[in-house]
């Protein structure tokens, strides 16, 4: 196989993969909370019992983890 052509299958699977990991595997909560920091807190709405709860740095670095591993294991 010529090496264009295994390039080009591997940005496929690896972004299928990333479109899987994203939409399927991250739960909703992991996905508004990765973002934040102490400077820019996040708001999250539980949708089960609208409970709001704020997020910094320390609850962003741990849902980016869990995001990051979530990925590779995909």
């Amino acid at each position: 196989m010529h090496r264009p052509a295994v390039f080009a299958a591997l940005l496929g699977l690896t972004r299928a993969a990333s479109a899987v990991g994203d939409f399927w595997v991250q739960n909703d909560f992991c996905a508004r909370v990765k973002g934040a920091s102490d400077d820019a807190p996040v708001t999250y709405e539980d949708p089960a019992t609208k409970e709001k709860t704020t997020h910094g740095t320390a609850d962003g670095r741990k849902a980016c983890l869990h995001h990051c591993l979530s990925l590779g294991l995909v």
